[in-house]
């Protein structure tokens, strides 16, 4: 009972405060700026005239993050695509919190998969980057930024389906081919600047969508470690303790095999994953609120470089680290049935809202 009286109060407060917050739309005004055009392919950007433009600090500072984020593109693919060298380094998605009364549980995954998408992910990331320093943001360059967030898409999709895109496969061509053309559709018919409105608030909704799950992911498996028994001593204090000369020569062979591998405390490693997706998200949202501003630029692609460089980061750990407390790495994959979904889904359309309101209110728009 205390547990569907919960549901029910989180239920009714989303509703209150999405229903409220789109409600508020009604009353506002939009006084967009004159849109500028792009100095390549002189279309019209999502934008207006620049503050404090300076052409090149602009240059200098949008340069070293798309660099930046050149280098974690080859490091997320180099050690996705890489094989492990010692099994003790391979991470695996489990589901201990899956209702036992529910039939087709699923069984534990190798992360490999996820890891591979993140390195999609990083990939047309580093894609958006350039051609957003070239083409400047708007509709030409929406297309590019699009294919970024259909692998966000894809990853979300990945996460709620317990890992099994394979299985689902009809469902998530659906999902995936719909979005991309309606969304690239949407932008073309609608005008400036509810074209950049729509755009927005949707790139926003996958982002802290991403935020959310990879939260609680880390926060459950963070609890699931906590739980578990620690790592019996290690192979070199069993070595000093034996009696026996036969034993103890086994152990300082087994002590220095063990040597060769790399050590994490597990699972430090999985907290840069919402960490990532916040900077990421948080980068986005400075850069809708200062449209006209260069700050507003630079923000977007540093976010950017330091959010990719932690996914990369992320995948070398996962990839080349044992857990040093634990006899395997095992990554919690929490259960989420569908009203938990929509909750999810509900609270990131009423965040994504909540910034563009306040766009509008700042009359950057």
């Amino acid at each position: 009972k205390k547990k569907k009286m919960r549901r029910f109060i989180l239920l009714s407060v989303t509703a209150i405060c999405l229903i409220g917050l789109l409600y508020s739309f009604r009353s506002s005004k939009f006084s967009p700026p004159q849109q500028k055009n792009s100095t390549l392919t002189g279309s019209s950007v999502w934008h207006g005239e620049i503050q404090n433009y300076d052409q090149q600090i602009l240059t200098s500072a949008t340069l070293i993050p798309i660099i930046l984020t050149f280098g974690s593109m080859i490091i997320s693919i180099i050690f996705a695509h890489k094989k492990s060298t010692s099994k003790e380094y391979i991470s695996y998605f489990i589901f201990p919190d899956y209702p036992t009364s529910l039939k087709n549980k699923p069984s534990n995954i190798k992360t490999i998969s996820f890891n591979k998408k993140l390195s999609y992910y990083t990939t047309f990331v580093f894609i958006t980057s350039l051609t957003f320093y070239i083409l400047e943001p708007g509709k030409l360059w929406s297309t590019f930024n699009s294919l970024h967030n259909l692998i966000g898409l894809l990853i979300i999709l990945f996460l709620t389906l317990e890992g099994q895109l394979h299985e689902n496969k009809f469902l998530v061509f659906s999902i995936c081919s719909t979005y991309i053309v309606l969304i690239n559709l949407l932008i073309i018919l609608l005008k400036w600047p509810f074209d950049y409105v729509a755009f927005k608030a949707q790139n926003l909704i996958i982002e802290f969508t991403l935020v959310i799950l990879l939260s609680r992911i880390y926060f459950h498996t963070h609890n699931y470690v906590k739980d578990q028994k620690p790592l019996l001593p290690s192979h070199s204090q069993t070595a000093q303790t034996a009696e026996e000369g036969d034993k103890e020569e086994a152990e300082i062979k087994e002590d220095t095999a063990n040597k060769k591998l790399k050590f994490i405390t597990h699972p430090n490693q999985v907290c840069l994953l919402p960490l990532a997706a916040l900077v990421q998200v948080l980068g986005s949202i400075v850069s809708y609120v200062l449209i006209n501003n260069i700050i507003g630029n630079i923000v977007y692609l540093l976010s950017i470089a330091i959010a990719f460089s932690m996914y990369s980061f992320y995948i070398y750990l996962d990839t080349r680290y044992a857990a040093n407390n634990l006899n395997s790495k095992n990554i919690v994959l929490p259960y989420t049935p569908t009203w938990k979904l929509l909750v999810i889904i509900s609270w990131s359309i009423i965040l994504s809202a909540a910034t563009i309101r306040i766009i509008i209110f700042k009359k950057q728009i």
